[in-house]
């Protein structure tokens, strides 16, 4: 049996978790390190933003992106969860406490 190049995280989680981590990250690096085109991760961009899960801010000439966790999976089987509480399960170190209060996760101001 031949195994397919699928993943259990959609194109869209995956940038929402890289966020999380990388709040100041360029579409450019998003791109390269997931393996994502470009404008595929634009589109995804907009589809967050679009839909609340994150806001675009400025530091100098730098987009600097913020999540929240507090909204609902947007799934019908998984909406009874926050995306905080979902991706609790999956990042599993010192931001998990924070993940599952439902607070937004901001950059550091330097």
């Amino acid at each position: 049996m031949a195994k397919g190049r699928w993943t259990f995280l959609t194109s869209h989680g995956a940038v929402f978790l890289y966020l999380v981590d990388q709040p100041q990250a360029t579409i450019r690096k998003i791109s390269d390190d997931l393996g994502l085109a470009e404008r595929t991760v634009a589109g995804i961009l907009v589809d967050l933003k679009g839909d609340g899960y994150i806001s675009v801010g400025k530091r100098g000439k730098f987009n600097v992106y913020t999540v929240y966790f507090d909204l609902p999976m947007r799934h019908p089987s998984q909406s009874h969860l926050t995306v905080g509480e979902f991706f609790a399960i999956l990042k599993r170190d010192e931001d998990t406490a924070t993940l599952r209060r439902g607070r937004r996760q901001k950059a550091p101001v330097s």
